[in-house]
C-alpha cells in the first residue's frame, strides 16, 4: 500500500461536481520535492460513492489512462460509459490521475516526462490524496476514509506507468494491466498480415510512420463502438478534428514502451496480485506470454473480453471488464463480494 508522501499544496480546481451515484472532487496537486529535485503539479479527480453506498473501509481503485487519453476516460459522460461511476456504486473510491503532459497537469518537455518520472509524480500525489483522505482534509464534508486497499488500474501506456509505479514505489495492493503488454506491443490490423509490432528500439519517426499506415480506428475501436466515440476519438488523433474532452494533445515519452522486453524485467518484480486484462482485439500479442513475466506474482489472473479492441471503456462489453475488476478489488481487499 502506498506510504503517505509528505504534504504538499493542493490547489482545488473546478472544485466539486455531484449527480444521483456518486460525488466528483477535481484537485491539482504538487508532489513536493522529488528524488531527482524536481516537483510537478499534477491534475487529478476524486470520484466518491454516495454516502449510503460507502462502506466504512472502502477500497480505492486508481485509474491511469493511456497515451493520448486524460483522466476523463475513465468517466466519459453518457450514461452507462463512466468507469468510476461504476464502481461507485459498489462502494468503492475512484482517483482518477493525469499524467505528466496531460490534462491538467505540468507540461514539462518531453524529455523531463519520462514513463518512470511519471510513475514517480504518480506516486506522490496519491500519497497526499490518501493522506488527505484518511485525516479528513480533502474536502470540509468530506469524513475521513481509511481504504481497505488500493488498487492501481492502468491502460495501456497507463499500465506501464502503474507497473513502475509498484515496482519502484510499492504504491499498489493490487495490480491491473488493462490493454498493457510487458512482451511486445502489437497493434493490430484490419488487413491480415499487416499488424504493427516493433522490433528493436525504433524512434520516433520510424513509430509516427507505422502508426500512420495502419487503421487505428480497427485497433482501438470494434465495429459496434458509436461514432460520436470513435470517429471523434479517431479524427482527433489524425489531426482532423477537435480533441475530445476524454482525449489529450500531448503525451509523456512513452517512446521505451513499444521496445519488446523493455517491461519484462519490471514485471517479473511484482509480487502484489495481479489482473492481466485485454480485449479480444488488442496490443498484447500472445496473452499466455503476458501471464508467464509475472513470474514473482502471487496471485495472478487473466481476463479477455470478447468483442472489445484496445480502448476498452467505449466498447459494447466494457461492463464485463468492470465486473471483473469489482471482483479482483473484492479480492485484494479480502472481501467476498
Amino acid at each position: 500500500m502506498v506510504a503517505c508522501a509528505q504534504a504538499a499544496d493542493t490547489i482545488p480546481q473546478n472544485k466539486v461536481g455531484s449527480d444521483m451515484t456518486h460525488q466528483r472532487i477535481d484537485l491539482r496537486i504538487n508532489t513536493g520535492k522529488l528524488d531527482d529535485g524536481k516537483s510537478w503539479t499534477l491534475g487529478l479527480t476524486v470520484h466518491l460513492p454516495e454516502p449510503a453506498k460507502l462502506r466504512e473501509r472502502p477500497a480505492v481503485l486508481v485509474g491511469l489512462p493511456g497515451g493520448r487519453y486524460s483522466r476523463h476516460y475513465f468517466d466519459l459522460r453518457e450514461p452507462g460509459y463512466s468507469q468510476a461511476e461504476h464502481h461507485c456504486s459498489r462502494g468503492v473510491v475512484v482517483i482518477a490521475i493525469d499524467h505528466l503532459r496531460v490534462g491538467d497537469s505540468d507540461m514539462p518537455e518531453l524529455d523531463a516526462a519520462t514513463l518512470p518520472a511519471c510513475a514517480a509524480a504518480n506516486h506522490a500525489v496519491l500519497g497526499v490524496v490518501l493522506d488527505r483522505l484518511q485525516s479528513g482534509s480533502l474536502e470540509s464534508d468530506v469524513a475521513p476514509i481509511r481504504p481497505a486497499a488500493i488498487v492501481g488500474a492502468g491502460q495501456s501506456m497507463g499500465g506501464h506507468i502503474a507497473l513502475l509505479m509498484q515496482v519502484n514505489h510499492d504504491s499498489f495492493d493490487g495490480l491491473a494491466m488493462l490493454g498493457a503488454s510487458v512482451t511486445r506491443t502489437r497493434l493490430q490490423s484490419a488487413i491480415p498480415g499487416q499488424d504493427v509490432c516493433f522490433a528493436g528500439k525504433p524512434g520516433l519517426n520510424e513509430i509516427s510512420s507505422a502508426l500512420r499506415a495502419i487503421d487505428l480506428r480497427f485497433a482501438f475501436h470494434w465495429e459496434d463502438v458509436p461514432e460520436r466515440f470513435s470517429k471523434v476519438d479517431m479524427d482527433s488523433k489524425n489531426g482532423l478534428g477537435p480533441i475530445p474532452y476524454w482525449g489529450s494533445a500531448l503525451t509523456p515519452d512513452a517512446t521505451a514502451g513499444v521496445f519488446p522486453g523493455y517491461f519484462t524485467g519490471a514485471a517479473a518484480q511484482v509480487t502484489a496480485p495481479t489482473l492481466v486484462a485485454m480485449g479480444e482485439r488488442d496490443v498484447c500479442q500472445d496473452p499466455l506470454r503476458e501471464l508467464a513475466a509475472y513470474m514473482s506474482a502471487r496471485d495472478l489472473a487473466q481476463f479477455v473480453v470478447p468483442r472489445m479492441a484496445h480502448m476498452h471503456n467505449f466498447a459494447g462489453t466494457r461492463e464485463l471488464l468492470w465486473r471483473r475488476l469489482d471482483a479482483f478489488i473484492s479480492q485484494v481487499g479480502g472481501r467476498p463480494d
